[in-house]
């Protein structure tokens, strides 16, 4: 059954298991077996070639900086705060610090909210419920927001792709790309305004 919360735990599971996936490289690494690797390995059997030690070594402490990384700006979420963010509707009071309770008490039982809940997003319902309920909807924002930010970190990498290609593989692409992400439309008649009279000749 697909809800509100679907794309929240599909992402932390995916989350998980590539953490996984990184110890379990590094492990390999470490044993000599670099498989997952494809067009490395590739290169090496072709040249019927050992990977040197110390660029095992380099790979093994490459991989370890990655899993911490994403330990840091991906912290465990405590179950509790999960449960309060993917469905408050469930989530039971003393799950919820002492500070916030009767708020978040009035939520639980508020009808309209939870209507709401059941047909928009989880990153769409928080934000509007923090005018009434700003204690518990701050609890939930601040789950939410590494998983937001990863959205716009993937949408400026697809951007990047598209404008610097391998035919373009020399541009300086910052300004390109500060104005292909940015939400406010460039008024391109008052940026270049010769363009417009070079199309009215």
């Amino acid at each position: 059954m697909q809800g509100p919360n679907t794309d929240m735990i599909r992402f932390i599971n995916q989350l998980n298991a590539f953490q996984a996936k990184l110890m379990n490289w590094k492990r390999k690494v470490c044993c000599g077996n670099i498989a997952m690797f494809e067009s490395l390995n590739n290169l090496l059997d072709s040249g019927n070639l050992a990977l040197p030690a110390e660029i095992q070594d380099e790979i093994a402490k490459h991989l370890e900086h990655i899993h911490t990384e994403f330990k840091r700006y991906f912290p465990e979420i405590p179950r509790e705060d999960l449960d309060l963010t993917i469905n408050p509707f469930q989530c039971e009071v003393n799950m919820v610090p002492d500070d916030c309770q009767d708020e978040f008490l009035e939520l639980k039982f508020y009808s309209a909210a939870k209507l709401s809940f059941g047909t928009m997003s989880i990153a769409d319902f928080w934000p509007t419920m923090s005018a009434c309920y700003p204690k518990v909807a701050k609890i939930a924002l601040h789950k939410l927001l590494p998983f937001v930010t990863t959205y716009l970190c993937e949408s400026g990498f697809s951007t990047l792709l598209t404008i610097k290609s391998k035919a373009r593989n020399r541009l300086m692409a910052q300004d390109d790309l500060r104005c292909a992400l940015s939400e406010t439309k460039p008024r391109i008649e008052v940026l270049c305004p010769h363009e417009r009279q070079l199309k009215s000749q």
